[in-house]
């Protein structure tokens, strides 16, 4: 570990492992943000919380300037973000940083990869597979062209312009119909049959110099390895001259086939057991080192709950989820707290019973 680092951070969960990833490389960390963002200085990775004052998401030159500020003051060495509003601050004032920042996209490249009707348009662009996509101003205009068969059953619904699953609906039929969607643009997706792939990619000026694949378990997550879309990636990596750290989810059919339908170009939620499996993105990054190969093909990883459970059992734990449970025993506040319920969430749960949906005030979009 070497240096001391700026972690920006106004939510907790996701970015509770973003913290832990960071803490990998560099040995003391301090957190500026605001909001959720607090509860991380519970941790012991968290050396010192700086409030900001205001959403990364409102956030301009003036906090730009005193976050630099900050850092002189701190001899902080490296800016880091978490989340996506984070990481599209970084890029918006980059040039108002004199504390080296970790790489990011650049602005019109971010705002195109996190609009999921703007990436699915690109993806057309570059002749890459997406599942048929309509736009819709109202809820009403949908219902109108799912009762005409303009939509076929059944389809995603989903908003252009928020992370982390928020108003994401399967619609199966017309009783799925009832009731409202309280968001708009409202994106409507053809339902793609197989399974969820994640692939998440390390870029420099449009080169992927790293990649990492997996798919979802029964009880947790599956390392594979898709040279096919990596092969695919790199078109929009190398059209957009991407930097940093960037996301795609997919389908995958049992043919094999896949389908693009969002991408995430910031950091993402797994990204502390992914430095534990040998995939240190940020020590890659900062270092020009090689990422390496990572977990072998097939290897599979509990969640936390599970995890906690077989722990009783460690004999039947493998490499990966030994070192998991280990990182869990040096940090184990935040954890205990979260499994109780008892960090405030960056949002109540949506429904997923339900067809009315209405984005929380505190979820902002993009």
């Amino acid at each position: 570990m070497t240096g001391r680092a700026i972690l920006l951070a106004d939510r907790f969960r996701m970015e509770y492992r973003i913290l832990k990833a960071v803490s990998f490389f560099f040995h003391e960390i301090h957190v500026v943000g605001t909001g959720d963002g607090a509860w991380l200085k519970y941790s012991r990775h968290c050396s010192a919380f700086h409030e900001l004052g205001k959403p990364f998401a409102n956030a301009g030159d003036a906090e730009a300037a005193a976050i630099d500020s900050y850092a002189k003051d701190n001899r902080i060495s490296c800016i880091l973000p978490t989340c996506g509003h984070t990481t599209r601050f970084l890029a918006a004032y980059s040039d108002r940083f004199e504390t080296p920042c970790f790489p990011v996209p650049a602005g019109e490249a971010f705002d195109l990869l996190n609009n999921k009707l703007t990436f699915h348009q690109l993806c057309r662009d570059l002749d890459l597979p997406v599942p048929g996509t309509k736009i819709f101003e109202t809820w009403s205009e949908l219902r109108a062209a799912a009762s005409t068969r303009a939509l076929t059953y059944p389809f995603i619904v989903k908003p252009t312009n928020l992370d982390g699953g928020w108003g994401v609906r399967r619609i199966s039929g017309p009783e799925d119909l009832r009731g409202r969607i309280d968001y708009s643009p409202i994106l409507a997706q053809d339902f793609i049959p197989g399974r969820d792939l994640c692939v998440f990619y390390l870029c420099e000026r449009g080169a992927i110099v790293g990649q990492v694949a997996y798919t979802f378990a029964r009880h947790g997550i599956r390392f594979v390895r898709r040279p096919n879309v990596d092969a695919l990636s790199r078109f929009v990596a190398t059209h957009l001259a991407l930097d940093g750290v960037i996301g795609f989810d997919l389908r995958e059919r049992a043919d094999g086939q896949v389908f693009f339908i969002e991408s995430n170009p910031r950091f993402w939620f797994r990204m502390d057991v992914m430095a534990l499996a040998g995939l240190d993105f940020v020590r890659a990054a900062l270092m020009k080192e090689a990422l390496g190969k990572g977990p072998p093909d097939g290897l599979e990883l509990r969640n936390r709950g599970r995890l906690l459970k077989a722990a009783v059992l460690p004999w039947r734990l493998n490499w990966l989820e030994r070192r998991v449970i280990r990182e869990l025993a040096r940090d184990p506040v935040l954890p205990l707290l979260e499994l109780l319920g008892r960090t405030k969430p960056a949002a109540p749960p949506l429904p997923r019973d339900q067809t009315i949906v209405t984005v929380p005030a505190n979820v902002t979009p993009y």
